[in-house]
């Protein structure tokens, strides 16, 4: 069995959403990942120039763009915020598996 469907198996559609709707953790390190994914114009602008299934989509960008830079700013989110994320996040569990398992690869 290969590194990817190992780890596609293990973080499964269910198991994912489940943590970006509950562990702060894995909601913040999402925002930073989903983030990094926006084009550098995207980042700026806080909309979604392209839909491509890259990032966040152009409803959540300006929330989410916020949100991850606080983040990045070395604050945590309010309750508020972790609630209101962790609701939008879940619509991008295939996004963040494809994250895992190109952490995993890396680390071989």
């Amino acid at each position: 069995m290969t590194q990817e469907l190992l780890t596609k198996r293990t973080f499964t559609k269910e198991v994912i959403q489940e943590k970006l709707s509950t562990d702060i953790r894995w909601i913040e390190r999402s925002l930073v990942k989903l983030y990094e994914r926006q084009t550098r114009e995207e980042q700026t602008t806080k909309e979604t120039i392209t839909e491509n299934g890259v990032g966040f989509n152009s409803s959540d960008s300006r929330y989410l763009t916020y949100c991850s830079q606080w983040v990045l700013s070395g604050r945590s989110l309010s309750r508020h915020h972790i609630d209101k994320c962790g609701g939008k996040l879940k619509k991008y569990w295939k996004q963040i598996q494809d994250e895992i398992v190109q952490h995993n690869l890396k680390r071989g």
